[in-house]
Parts: structure tokens; sequence; C-alpha cells
């Protein structure tokens, strides 16, 4: 199936509310146990208050086929940037984090977290955005190898809590235009 070409991704808004959480839902009820903690879950209100505030929290885009969301990607610009940040010296220029990559269980393999992240970086470009920071849980070998195939590096990594690990990515995107 050429999923590639199918795929429409769009910002997502207030309409699309339901969607993200019910796919955000579905997706954790569908991980296996060394999986928990790959994704943390956000109440419905959450989700509400992004897609209506992204100047402050930043955007959420939608992947859809025939009008069904299958995925979605949040670029955060959340005050958490600057915790994040200093998690890294001498990083240079603002940065935005990919907080959550989630693809309907039916999805997986057809490479959409990596069609989803490249639409990001051009949307972080846009917005003079100059670096983006990943977190992925240790043991998500396939989207920790996604984003070293697109050109993430390995900064660092933290204790979540008692039982997640992650690691810490960064991608330079080069200097923005506007800057």
């Amino acid at each position: 199936m050429e999923i590639e070409k199918s795929i429409i991704i769009k910002k997502c808004t207030a309409n699309d509310v339901d969607s993200i959480y019910d796919i955000q839902n579905i997706v954790i009820d569908n991980f296996k146990e060394e999986e928990k903690g790959y994704f943390l879950p956000f109440k419905k209100e959450t989700y509400s208050r992004i897609v209506n505030d992204p100047i402050n929290d930043g955007e959420i885009y939608g992947a859809f086929i025939d009008n069904k969301m299958i995925a979605w990607i949040f670029l955060s610009v959340s005050n958490r940037m600057k915790e994040l940040k200093q998690m890294i010296p001498k990083i240079k220029g603002n940065c935005a984090d990919i907080d959550g990559v989630i693809v309907l269980p039916e999805y997986r393999g057809y490479g959409l977290q990596k069609i989803l992240v490249k639409y990001l970086e051009e949307k972080a470009r846009e917005k003079g955005i100059s670096n983006i920071i990943a977190e992925v849980t240790f043991g998500n070998v396939y989207s920790l190898r996604n984003l070293k195939d697109l050109g993430y590096e390995e900064k660092t990594w933290y204790q979540k809590d008692e039982n997640i690990k992650r690691y810490i990515l960064l991608k330079k995107l080069g200097e923005a235009e506007n800057e």
C-alpha cells in the first residue's frame, strides 16, 4: 500500500481534538508491556488548549487518509523548552520539541513517523526555529533509529521517573532565514 501518496498532513484545529485524543488512547491501549511509558497520555482538555493556543503551546499536525486521522505529531514550543535546553550545553538559537508522534497500530511500519517529522521540521523552519529536540524512551529502538536516520544526534538522557529513562536528541535545522 502506497501510504505516502494518499496522506494529507494539516495543522489540527478544535474539530480534530476528539480524533487526537482517541488515537492517543488506541495507541496506548495497544502498547505491549515493555512499551508502557513510550508516550504519556494527555487529557482531552490539554489537546483543546494546545490547538487553541498555538503561540504558547505549539501545533499538532495530523496525517489523514480519506478525511480520517491516522497519525499525529506535536511540535511543542512550551516553557518546558527552557528545561530541555538546559540539558544540552552550548545550544544556540531557539528550540522546539517533538512532543509525541502517534500512529494508529494498523499504520505502523509505513514510515509515517519519518514523514511527519520531516513535515514538522519544515513548519519549524518557517517559524524561525533553529533546533528540534526529541525525547525517546530507552527501549524504543524504532523511534530512536528513525530519528537518527533523519539526522538527530543523541546528546544526553534523563530519568523521567523510577521506570522510564529517555534519550534527548537534537537536530540543528540551520540558521533560519529571518534571524
